[in-house]
């Protein structure tokens, strides 16, 4: 483990911070008369405690033509630093500046990251990348049209991909990107509140909450199911929204409170219930 001290680099990374977050991610087209729009963010995310901002460093980012070629397109900053953790609550931040593409159909997105750190107490901390990790390719189709315009949001998931090994002070941190892209009027969000009385009689402070692609349908947890994400709610802001949700998939919802099992909460939204733009109430809108 390797820790960075320095007053300068803290100086410096706090600089990139201000500058880099909570913009939105444009990328403009005039050829075809076609406009993309793309944008970064994250949840607010599962992480071990003390971590007050995670830098993720980008270097490169590409979009790939169906049947062609990898292009190109230019970063904000070149590398461009970005605490992803600012990133929560439906915020997102702008990640290349505007370029031209050609109408027509693309099939992947690839983006490059060339280093991460961990700030904890004050203290920054390198971050190991998994192999494959400096690169992350993600299957995902799209067409540009003349006169269209597209808005894609890629969601960085902090509680999928950071993970720490070790206890302080001998711990290490690493990163194993895991990203969720969705046509960002198209994506679903899920809301909720936790009641004071659950805090109170759990004797907690903060619950937490976790997603799952319920890929069999099944309406409960099996081998097939995988965790989508995980979010933290605390008690003094016990109403929620889960964001950029990929709509008309099926989702079990389980909220932890004080780590007891059973769990506190689990309900099962169907497909339906989750349509392209909408919102989904838990509980049927009652307090949790």
């Amino acid at each position: 483990m390797r820790k960075i001290e320095s007053y300068l680099l803290v100086t410096i990374l706090a600089a990139v911070l201000f500058l880099g977050c909570r913009v939105s991610f444009f990328v403009g087209f005039n050829g075809g008369s076609s406009t993309l729009f793309v944008r970064v963010t994250d949840a607010r995310p599962d992480l071990p405690s003390g971590i007050e901002a995670v830098f993720i460093t980008f270097e490169e980012f590409f979009v790939h033509r169906e049947g062609g070629e990898w292009i190109s397109l230019p970063l904000v900053n070149s590398p461009y630093a970005i605490d992803v953790l600012e990133l929560h609550s439906g915020k997102t931040s702008q990640l290349v500046k505007p370029a031209k593409l050609e109408d027509g159909k693309y099939d992947r997105i690839r983006a490059s990251v060339s280093g991460a750190a961990v700030l904890s107490g004050g203290v920054f901390y390198s971050v190991a990348l998994s192999p494959g990790s400096l690169s992350m390719e993600r299957e995902f189709f799209f067409e540009l049209e003349g006169g269209e315009t597209l808005d894609l949001t890629i969601d960085f998931d902090l509680s999928q991909s950071l993970s720490i090994s070790g206890q302080p002070p001998d711990h290490s941190y690493k990163l194993e990107p895991v990203l969720h892209i969705n046509p960002t009027e198209e994506a679903a969000s899920i809301q909720g509140h936790i009641a004071a009385e659950t805090f109170e009689e759990n004797q907690a402070t903060e619950a937490i909450l976790t997603v799952f692609l319920d890929k069999d349908l099944s309406g409960d947890l099996s081998q097939a199911d995988e965790e989508y994400t995980r979010m933290v709610v605390d008690m003094d802001k016990p109403e929620f929204e889960i964001f950029w949700l990929v709509p008309e998939q099926g989702y079990i919802i389980q909220i932890e409170v004080n780590g007891r099992e059973p769990s506190e909460f689990e309900q099962f939204v169907f497909p339906a219930d989750l349509q392209k733009g909408g919102t989904f109430q838990l509980n049927h809108n009652s307090p949790i």
